[in-house]
Order: structure tokens, then C-alpha cells, then sequence
């Protein structure tokens, strides 16, 4: 999996090799096209999927306010994330270091440990989204879904203090 700099929000810097995602000082001047996120410091893996079962594995870094998970393509992409939500699968932890299952609605998640690096399963044809602790392959978190669209890989980061990096 890699991140696709077309869907990057203005907010965020792709590396060159496109497996690390940064949160920029500032808004960076990029054509605002329709596959862009604008509402959202959002950006999707290049690879959508439509049938099958998928893995990729991922690092954060120490800070807080990021997000991992799927989107569908239809997700909306200059709206706020909060408009998203109902197209999005993910994990997130927030600025006070809570944990949250985000779809609709978003709930609260109880880990015992820090996550560091992390699993994301897709299997499409079973609509399920399912997330490891990929230190110890232990399970955070499944969602059940109903895919009629292709998904893509989903990452969220609205903080200088960490990154993103597909593994």
C-alpha cells in the first residue's frame, strides 16, 4: 500500500516515496480537484478494492490526533471529517490520548496498551474491517460493513507531533 498525493489535503506532506505522511506548517498551494480531501487533513491509499481480503501494516508516531481505517470512494472529500464519518472505518486517538472506534456513531475505546504500529484487514466480500495491535497481533477493534463500492486505505493526522508510515 501507498498513500496517493492527488487525495492528499493541502494540510499534508507525502513523502517522495509515498509511505509517510506529515502534518505541514501550512496549507500548500495544490489543485483543488475532486478526488482532493479539502475539508479534512485526509489521504487515501492509492489502491482501491472492490472484492477480496487485504492487509497493510502501519507505524504512528508518539504524538496524538491521527487516524487509520478505510474509506469508501464516495466518501466526502471537502466537508469536515465529521461529514465523512458515515463512509469512514477507523481507529483514531484523539488530543487527549482517547482511543475511538470512528464511524456513526463514534464510541470510545478501552485499550490496555499504547498503539505504535497497527494491522488494518479488509475483507470485502464479508464487509468486515477488523484491527490488530500489530506488535502482538492481539484484536483492537472490528467494524461490520456493507461494501457496494470500492475501499480504499484512510489516514487522518491533524498533529506536528507525529506521522504516519505504511511499513
Amino acid at each position: 500500500v501507498t498513500l496517493d498525493p492527488e487525495t492528499a489535503s493541502p494540510y499534508l506532506i507525502v513523502s517522495k516515496d509515498c509511505k509517510t505522511v506529515l502534518l505541514g506548517d501550512s496549507q500548500q498551494s495544490l489543485p483543488d480537484t475532486p478526488k482532493r480531501f479539502t475539508g479534512s487533513p485526509s489521504v487515501l491509499g492509492s489502491q482501491g478494492f472492490t472484492a477480496g481480503r487485504h492487509y497493510w501494516e502501519l507505524e504512528v508516531g508518539d504524538g496524538d490526533s491521527w487516524a487509520v481505517g478505510v474509506a469508501v470512494e464516495s466518501v466526502r472529500r471537502k466537508d469536515s471529517l465529521n461529514m465523512a464519518m458515515g463512509k469512514i472505518w477507523a481507529v483514531r486517538l484523539d488530543w487527549n490520548r482517547q482511543y475511538t472506534a470512528l464511524h456513526m456513531p463514534p464510541t470510545p475505546l478501552v485499550l490496555k496498551e499504547e498503539l505504535r504500529r497497527i494491522r488494518v484487514h479488509l475483507d470485502y466480500e464479508a464487509g468486515r474491517v477488523t484491527f490488530y495491535n500489530a506488535e502482538n497481533m492481539m484484536e483492537i477493534l472490528q467494524f461490520k460493513a456493507s461494501f457496494t463500492e470500492k475501499v480504499f486505505p484512510y489516514f487522518w493526522l491533524w498533529s506536528q507531533e507525529t506521522y504516519i508510515k505504511l511499513c
